[in-house]
């Protein structure tokens, strides 16, 4: 299956289109939390901070009942919070989402990418495998992620080219994700020359949702704020990238610079989001969240679930109070907190 890769541009709809009810369809793409659960606590995650739900892996059971309600997925990502490749079921879901004809990816730390887990990813048709490895350099890996683990997971990833190599596999499409900071940024060349050295064509640059907890700090991010030497180390990243045949982009198909200007606050680029039209975030615990991104925010965690799958149906959750009430308040022009800085304070 081709890759859709999901920009906000592409999937946007005019405003004038929406209304506040749900569309005629149920979503089309889903991000499942298959676990909350995680072996680090970076220092730009909630699992730092303290998690808002008790950890939990989402069982096969519930998983079946909750794809079930999604007659026309044709996305599915499965994380959250939490390391994906703790859930024992994993390989089965991918399968069986496979079975159904969806483009299946997830984000890793690449930490537990080894062995028959490794093995079950190749042949269970996962489309695509993000690594989130936060620098460049063991330095910079251990000042975000708060462990000796950088080398560790570039010989997992090695092994894991070299595993898809053997049998014959292309897929998984395999990246290599780092969270654009300060402390960061300037990992980007050689982290560049990490992902030539190791087989991987692809390094994206992703943006920073800062809370002011943690390393998830206002001080901490580009957006709008990076410095002369900041840009310049883009610039040699690009460059870089360019003579080594690595791709280097920003996440939602953003060049790594649109990550680095933000617009003015009355721009409103949030207007254009399409989540709460086209997609569905389900926690581990069965919580309905508007996107991925509201976790990040530092909003209260009562304020951004929108149901709960385990007392409510999707089609009852989809048209329900209150999504009703988050659409309505983001074409109203008064859109709610988690919302209010998206594209303003950090890139959509």
């Amino acid at each position: 299956m081709s890759d859709p890769h999901m920009s906000v541009a592409a999937h946007a709809h005019e405003v004038s289109a929406r209304s506040d009810s749900a569309p005629a369809s149920l979503p089309d793409e889903v991000y499942l939390e298959v676990t909350n659960r995680c072996n680090l606590r970076c220092r730009t995650c909630p699992q730092f901070f303290g998690m808002a739900e008790r950890f939990h892996d989402l069982t096969w059971e519930r998983f079946l009942a909750i794809t079930d309600q999604l007659p026309a997925l044709r996305r599915a990502v499965l994380h959250g919070i939490g390391e994906p490749l703790l859930n024992p079921d994993l390989g089965r879901m991918i399968r069986h989402l496979k079975a159904r004809g969806a483009y299946v990816l997830f984000n890793s730390n690449g930490l537990l990418l080894r062995g028959r887990r490794a093995h079950e990813l190749v042949e269970s048709g996962l489309d695509e495998l993000r690594i989130s490895i936060d620098g460049g350099t063991p330095e910079t890996y251990r000042a975000v992620r708060g462990v000796d683990g950088f080398q560790r997971i570039l010989g997992n990833v090695r092994r894991f080219e070299a595993l898809k190599r053997s049998l014959g596999f292309h897929a998984p499409r395999l990246s290599l994700w780092v969270t654009g900071m300060k402390t960061t940024v300037r990992d980007l060349p050689a982290l560049v020359r990490v992902a030539a050295d190791h087989d991987v064509r692809e390094v994206y640059l992703q943006r920073l949702v800062y809370s002011e907890r943690g390393l998830a700090t206002e001080e901490q991010a580009l957006y709008g704020r990076a410095a002369d030497g900041e840009r310049a180390a883009l610039a040699e990243a690009l460059r870089l990238a360019d003579a080594l045949g690595v791709t280097l982009r920003g996440s939602g198909e953003l060049g790594p610079a649109d990550l680095l200007d933000r617009p003015s606050p009355g721009d409103a680029p949030w207007r254009g989001c399409h989540r709460p039209w086209r997609l569905i975030y389900v926690t581990a615990n069965g919580a309905v969240l508007p996107c991925c991104i509201a976790p990040f925010t530092g909003v209260p965690y009562e304020e951004i679930v929108l149901g709960d799958l385990g007392r409510q149906t999707v089609a009852e959750l989809w048209d329900g109070d209150r999504y009703r009430s988050w659409r309505r308040a983001m074409l109203d022009g008064e859109p709610p907190s988690a919302c209010a800085d998206c594209g303003v304070s950090w890139s959509l």
